[in-house]
């Protein structure tokens, strides 16, 4: 009897094993069908570039780019976009940014933005180019305050006041 008792024990338990690695293969086979099923695609968002297409007007070109990059990574995009367009000069760098609670983003260029443009572009054109960019492109953005260095400046070139926040100028766009 005592023999009998071993034998049954040691079927149940071979029977358990098997029962415990078919669940583990069969879960572990399903988790790995679903990765292969269902591709994981990257979220897009637009970043708009708005550069002058006229002495008055600016126009406005679409970027796609991840929506998980960061905000300096975004903000270095636009910049590169700008000084690509000859909006801003090769020597523009970004020092800095941050995104107030009250919808202003903080954008901390260096000072030579101040110093003399590429083709002579009038100043509210390159202000306003920033501003729009940088506002339409950042999530619960409104203003854009202009800093150099660190400060604000009462003007980049002598026409716009941009010693406090701007908001997006839509009188500049193009019909």
């Amino acid at each position: 009897m005592r023999r009998t008792y071993k034998i049954i024990l040691v079927i149940a338990c071979l029977a358990l094993v098997a029962v415990v690695a078919y669940q583990y293969l069969y879960w572990f086979q399903e988790g790995t069908n679903s990765q292969q099923r269902a591709p994981v695609t990257a979220q897009k968002e637009i970043i708009r570039i708005f550069s002058p297409v006229s002495k008055t007007k600016l126009g406005n070109r679409v970027l796609e780019v991840r929506s998980d990059i960061t905000d300096k990574e975004r903000a270095d995009l636009i910049l590169k976009e700008m000084k690509k367009d000859k909006i801003l000069g090769q020597g523009v760098q970004l020092r800095d940014l941050a995104i107030g609670l009250d919808g202003v983003l903080y954008l901390n260029l260096s000072k030579n933005l101040a110093d003399a443009q590429p083709e002579a572009r009038p100043d509210i054109m390159i202000v306003y180019s920033l501003v729009n960019s940088f506002a339409s492109s950042f999530r619960d953005v409104n203003k854009v305050q202009l800093l150099l260095d660190g400060a604000p400046a009462y003007t980049i070139g002598g026409v716009v006041y941009t010693y406090l926040p701007l908001a997006f100028n839509k009188d500049l766009m193009e019909d």
